[in-house]
Formats: structure tokens, C-alpha cells, sequence
């Protein structure tokens, strides 16, 4: 009869809770491709009628079919680079991330100017249909050649750009606020990820705005993630994941992690916002949006499924869920 002492057993059971909380967690770890990454790549948008500075992330892969696409809206006044902890993490498992520099990027040589303000949304939601019209050049004038799937596209964001990937998929903008170049939809957009989403009342918004949006959708947010918006009696947690509750259900999920700010602790957006790192929101997210971008652009059974069932809880221990509808 073999016997265990109590310090024993209980230091096993520790180690075997900690080992399942990581395997419940989808690819968890980054992926086998080395990224690479064009800092700037300037092409000329004929619609708009101005150069829009790019960011291209892609995987170092051998020559195959070309590779699902996702194109990044930043937070407003936003650092594309300060999202990197997510979008390589994406790439490193086989994605293209583009990140247009839009009118308001920190990284443009000259500043957004008032006469502009109006332009801010339009130009935004502009800027993403145009990496799909360019996609070919970009892929080329990033080293790439061909290797950009337009038709496995997803639209993604943080804080206001949230509402430029959603547009791309439906939500409905009032047509006073759509700018020169009219509805922003662009049914070439399979999906879209919502990091801190925006709820019902931007002004910019029409009534019911979310009706229109039938694509399959995650958003992500904190129990603290307030941003700089009037909540009214809604909590923090709840108006960020209006866009998943508003929805028309169907292919809808939604992430939320308990304590986790807007900024996740100045992981993302700038590293001069937030409170304390919050390293484990960042695990969190960027597993479950794989897990999503994996189902819905590559069509991956065992990603959907693990959409589908996994126990978030579990597997973080108790820091995290996920909601379906």
C-alpha cells in the first residue's frame, strides 16, 4: 500500500489545477511562424484622395494558398505598435494584420487638424475596405507577394475602433455621419473582433443600430474597462458588450474578464494609460480571438467547438467567462 503524505498531495493537486487551466485555454502559446513586420508602407487611396501610411504583419510560411487577412482599427489617437502583444500572436499562427495609420494615428507626420473631425469616422471605415482594393499591392510591396486571401477577411478594433469594424459588418451609422463615401459596409468582411466595444449611444449611431449586424462576432472587455465615455446606468461590463447582447444572435460571443481595465493595465493603446500590467487579460484575449478567427476564417471544426463549450472559468481559474448567443 503506498501512502502520501498531506503537503504532497496537495502540492500535486495545485500543479494539476494549473496545468488544466493552461491546456483549456486555445493556443495559448504563440504559433510556429516567425513574424515579420513593415513598419510603413505608403499607398495612395484614389477614393480618399490621400496616402495612408500602413503596418503589415505577416508569418514567415512556405509557399502555399494565400493567408486569411485581418485588418486592425486602433483606439482613437492609438499607437498600432501598442497592440502587438495581440496582433503577433495572431500572425505567428498563420494571419496577415494590417494596421492602417488612420487621420488621427500618432504615427503620421502630421497631426489631425479640427477641419478634420467630421472626416474621423468615414475616413476610418474608408481605410479598412481600402487594404482589401490594394491588397495585392500591398502584399507585393511588403515582401509577400499574392499571399493575401481578401475572400477570408475580418475586420478588428479597439475602443472606437470597434465601431469602424462593425460598421464593416452592419452596424447601421446615421447617413449625416457617414462622410463622402457612404454606407461603410463591405460584405467582403467574413467577421469581426471587438476589443472594448462601443454601446448604443455614440451619437453617431442610428436607431437600433446593431440589427443590422448578422456576421459572426466576439467582443472583449473588463469589469473596469470604462474608457472616457458617459456609461449612464449601464456598468462598465455591460455597455461594452452591447454590441454582442444587441445583435442579432447567431455566431455571437463575448469575453469578459473580472478587474481588467481599458487599457490592460497599459499593455495596449499607450503603456501611459491604465493601472497595473494586467498580463493574464492579454492571455486571455488573444486565445479566445484566435479561437474565433480560427473558426470563422479558416473554418476550423475544433476551434468553433471549443467556442462553443469551453469553461472559461475553469480555465482561468475564475477570472474570465464567455457568453454565447
Amino acid at each position: 500500500m503506498i501512502r502520501r503524505r498531506p503537503q504532497l498531495l496537495f502540492m500535486l493537486a495545485l500543479l494539476t489545477m494549473a496545468a488544466s487551466s493552461t491546456e483549456l485555454r486555445y493556443k495559448l502559446e504563440p504559433g510556429p511562424y516567425e513574424v515579420r513586420i513593415v513598419e510603413r508602407l505608403t499607398m495612395r487611396d484614389p477614393v480618399q484622395g490621400r496616402d495612408v501610411d500602413l503596418r503589415v504583419l505577416y508569418p514567415v510560411v512556405e509557399a502555399g494558398r494565400p493567408l486569411p487577412l485581418v485588418i486592425y482599427s486602433t483606439g482613437m489617437f492609438c499607437w498600432p505598435q501598442m497592440y502587438d502583444r495581440i496582433t503577433t500572436h495572431w500572425v505567428s499562427h498563420g494571419y496577415v494584420v494590417i494596421q492602417p495609420n488612420h487621420l488621427d494615428s500618432p504615427n503620421n507626420d502630421a497631426r489631425l487638424q479640427p477641419s478634420q473631425y467630421t472626416l474621423l469616422l468615414p475616413s476610418r471605415a474608408r481605410d479598412l475596405s481600402f487594404v482589401l482594393d490594394a491588397a495585392a499591392g500591398i502584399a507585393t510591396g511588403a515582401g509577400m507577394p499574392g499571399r493575401i486571401d481578401t475572400k477570408r477577411a475580418a475586420a478588428a478594433g479597439h475602443s472606437f475602433g470597434t465601431v469602424i469594424s462593425m460598421a464593416k459588418i452592419g452596424l447601421q451609422i446615421k447617413p449625416e455621419f457617414q462622410g463622402p463615401w457612404g454606407e461603410p459596409f463591405d460584405r467582403r468582411f467574413r467577421a469581426a473582433v471587438l476589443m472594448s466595444g462601443i454601446g448604443q449611444n455614440m451619437e453617431d449611431m442610428a436607431a437600433n443600430a446593431f440589427d443590422g449586424i448578422r456576421r459572426p462576432l466576439l467582443a472583449t472587455g473588463g469589469t473596469r474597462d470604462v474608457g472616457r465615455v458617459d456609461l449612464g446606468e449601464l456598468t462598465p461590463e455591460q455597455w461594452r458588450l452591447q454590441p454582442f447582447l444587441l445583435a442579432p444572435p447567431g455566431d455571437k460571443y463575448a469575453l469578459t474578464t473580472e478587474g481588467s481595465d481599458h487599457y490592460m493595465g497599459g499593455l495596449i493603446c499607450n503603456k501611459e494609460l491604465g493601472g497595473t500590467p494586467d498580463y493574464e487579460a492579454v492571455s486571455n484575449v488573444r486565445s479566445t480571438t484566435t479561437a474565433f478567427l480560427d473558426a470563422y476564417l479558416n473554418g476550423e471544426r475544433a476551434a468553433k467547438k471549443y467556442l462553443r463549450s469551453v469553461d472559461m472559468q475553469a480555465a482561468s481559474d475564475g477570472r474570465a467567462w464567455i457568453r454565447r448567443r
